[in-house]
């Protein structure tokens, strides 16, 4: 899926306490569902989905028939196209029965990979105060309130994107790695480790990078080490034999090989080009 032709069209955010469509119906552009509170009871594309609970978020695309019962609730729901490759109606098209519905009128085009089918994400509780302040936006209609919410809707949908893709590498667990790596970043930290901590099998992990990144697991664990001794040539008085201990190099020489190779100087004539350039 091309992520850079993501540009979400927002049609609606609206707050309801109550969503009744018990007949089978489809709409004609996408929509996410939040469960703000309370409950609610779905079938989309005829899988009974069960209850969804506070926290819960239910995409459904374009063209996808769907049941929905609640009894107490409040959810956010947000009605979209995924991409702005078609002009927006003067007038919202509401959702209608399956036997009325007018495949010509749906706004299909361009809709592919992950966001081509249903999703239900059980853990989206982080993102409640988010849902609501976009229907508040979207309520009070000020400025480019429709381009604001566009933008913050646009994280929402690459998290359901990354979240349901199988063969994607998640986005939280590069952040989490990341965050490993900077906490013990002065300790050896092996492959097997890693895949352990993550539960993961360490050359999944590795493919992944390379395919995402450019580099394997080592590679990402020694750029990431190189990037914190640039900081700390730069911003501390610290030799490079300390620096190299501080940032997981056991070896100063084979620390000045490595940072010479990446960055075509060593750690002292790094050093001195940065306090020339900042004289």
């Amino acid at each position: 899926m091309d992520y850079t032709r993501l540009n979400p069209v927002i049609r609606s955010v609206s707050l309801y306490e109550k969503i009744n469509r018990t007949d089978e119906c489809i709409g004609y552009d996408s929509r996410v569902i939040y469960i703000v509170s309370g409950e609610l009871t779905a079938v989309v594309d005829g899988e009974k989905l069960g209850h969804l609970s506070p926290g819960n978020l239910l995409y459904i695309p374009a063209g996808v028939s769907y049941k929905l019962k609640s009894k107490y609730l409040r959810a956010v729901v947000i009605t979209f196209d995924p991409y702005d490759t078609r002009p927006e109606p003067v007038d919202r098209l509401a959702p209608v029965r399956v036997d009325e519905y007018n495949r010509e009128l749906c706004h299909l085009e361009g809709v592919e990979g992950p966001l081509g089918k249903h999703i239900l994400l059980p853990d989206m509780e982080s993102d409640r105060d988010l849902f609501i302040r976009m229907s508040n936006i979207f309520t009070s209609a000020e400025g480019h309130y429709r381009a604001q919410i566009s933008a913050m809707f646009k994280l929402v949908l690459l998290k359901i994107i990354e979240a349901s893709d199988e063969n994607a590498l998640p986005a939280r667990m590069v952040e989490e790695l990341d965050n490993y790596i900077r906490e013990n970043v002065s300790d050896e930290i092996s492959n097997t480790e890693i895949g352990a901590i993550f539960g993961y099998h360490p050359f999944y992990v590795s493919r992944m990078l390379k395919e995402r990144k450019g580099m394997t697991l080592r590679q990402y664990i020694i750029s990431y080490r190189l990037k914190n001794a640039k900081r700390l040539l730069e911003l501390s008085n610290k030799s490079a034999a300390e620096i190299a201990v501080e940032c997981g190099f056991t070896d100063a020489s084979y620390f000045a090989k490595t940072f010479k190779a990446a960055f075509g100087m060593t750690p002292k004539e790094y050093r001195n080009t940065f306090k020339e350039d900042f004289i």
